[in-house]
């Protein structure tokens, strides 16, 4: 069985947050304001999963290598955040599938005809793989730490 897309649920919540080995490693994914460690009972509220749904990328067996989310930002435009590869399993291509499945269940909706994400320069093989799905640089909505990317379909 292929790796799939599926909602997070709750019982995911202990593993993706034991992804997170600090505080600046929590912040540099979550955000500011997102408590280290962050607790599987916090994790719904700090990520406001009601409002920003989150996915989970599940391997053949069901165990959870992925997650990362989307919500709609501006008409017509869905944002993709906070994605992340288990430690254990970067490496390996997952980042790669997870981008495409979480694109293509971005796309789903009718209203959506942009994706954007912001991501940080260092990370050269983030900047790489999202290039690859391409999306574009946006300076004039970037700054010196976060690159904003968009793409647009169609």
């Amino acid at each position: 069985m292929p790796a799939q897309l599926q909602p997070v649920q709750p019982r995911h919540y202990p593993r993706i947050a034991g992804w997170l080995d600090s505080v600046a490693a929590t912040q540099r994914w979550a955000g500011p304001g997102v408590a280290f460690p962050l607790l599987p009972e916090a994790f719904a509220q700090a990520l406001e999963l009601a409002e920003r749904p989150g996915w989970v990328l599940l391997d053949g067996e069901g165990a959870c290598m992925g997650f990362g989310q989307y919500w709609l930002t501006a008409p017509g435009t869905a944002h993709l955040g906070r994605i992340i590869v288990s430690p254990q399993a970067r490496g390996r291509g997952l980042g790669r599938v997870l981008m495409q499945l979480l694109c293509a269940e971005a796309l789903r909706s009718p209203d959506v005809q942009r994706l954007s994400l912001r991501v940080y320069r260092d990370n050269v093989a983030a900047v790489a793989l999202y290039r690859d799905f391409g999306f574009q640089p946006v300076e004039d909505a970037s700054t010196p730490e976060l690159l904003f990317m968009q793409r647009s379909e169609g």
